[in-house]
């Protein structure tokens, strides 16, 4: 329901396999997921949730929402504040970003994102018993296509554990394929879904708004290429700090850097000792001068 107040300590919320979550506000009348602490929001008389005076609230203080394959999130005109958290799992505790899609669809549009933490430490194993690794960000995507759009991600930080430190959004490169994706819009009430984009590939991220987050983009990470990649996201400055290759063509493949009529695609590269940052095109020449392989 719109105006809904979620506050959490220490705890997320983890979606189980085909499982599908709903959070859709309205302009004014925002959802709400911050800490217990965060004596911001309330209702029934009092703001103050813990009766604990003046104890303020922190990057961290929760985790986040972690979705796995064949789940479904919506989240539209929402706020998420103070996430980016450690949270106990199996007999350990684990960070989690505040958005993790996993495998899965989601949408998240005309919400905001602020104060929250880069999601990473504890002292799990990387891959958080089947959960998966992840990166400091405030949106991890791991082999899915989500529409992220007329979002505004600010005073968001986290240089303890990467020296990088936390960005928006960080997205493996195998996501970023050639599948045509557009923004169908809400789950409930009026669909509110950003018209045009028909010939977008991939996911869709555009009008996001971001300021004073460690990085104000979103990070792509390197690996190789097992399908057609297209970078065609102009609203967004695309980082990479490690080598993306690009291998023989088989069925499809290779890589398209693409801008449009009136945006310039922006692609921002730094490496590091031991992490070359860039693009490696390999193969191996066949018997067939034309043959595609």
């Amino acid at each position: 329901d719109p105006s809904l107040i979620v506050k959490l300590d220490a705890s997320r919320i983890d979606m189980e396999p085909g499982a599908q979550l709903i959070a859709e506000g309205r302009d004014g009348h925002e959802i709400i997921f911050t800490s217990i602490l965060d004596d911001r929001y309330g209702v029934g008389g009092t703001y103050d949730t813990t009766g604990d005076g003046a104890n303020a609230p922190g990057p961290g203080d929760w985790g986040g929402i972690h979705t796995t394959i064949t789940s479904r999130l919506s989240i539209d005109h929402s706020i998420f504040a103070y996430g980016g958290g450690i949270t106990r799992i199996e007999g350990t505790f684990a960070g989690f970003n505040v958005i993790e899609i996993h495998q899965s669809e989601a949408r998240i549009a005309h919400s905001i994102f602020e104060f929250n933490g880069g999601g990473v430490g504890g002292q799990a194993p990387t891959h958080r018993f089947g959960r998966g690794f992840n990166r400091p960000a405030l949106m991890f995507v791991r082999g899915a296509q989500p529409i992220i759009v007329d979002n505004i991600f600010r005073e968001n930080t986290d240089k303890t554990i990467n020296p990088t430190g936390l960005a928006a959004i960080n997205i493996n490169a195998n996501s970023l394929n050639h599948v045509l994706k557009y923004d169908y819009g809400r789950s409930t009430g009026r669909i509110d879904a950003l018209p045009g984009y028909q010939q977008n590939h991939g996911p869709l991220v555009v009008g996001n708004r971001m300021g004073n987050n460690d990085i104000n983009g979103m990070v792509v990470r390197g690996e190789t290429l097992t399908t057609q990649g297209i970078w065609d996201d102009a609203d967004i400055v695309h980082v990479l700090f490690d080598t993306i290759t690009v291998p023989d063509m088989h069925t499809y493949g290779g890589l398209r850097l693409a801008s449009s009529p009136t945006q310039s695609l922006v692609v921002k590269l730094e490496s590091a000792p031991g992490r070359l940052a860039g693009f490696a095109a390999t193969g191996d020449p066949l018997e067939i001068n034309d043959r595609v392989g």
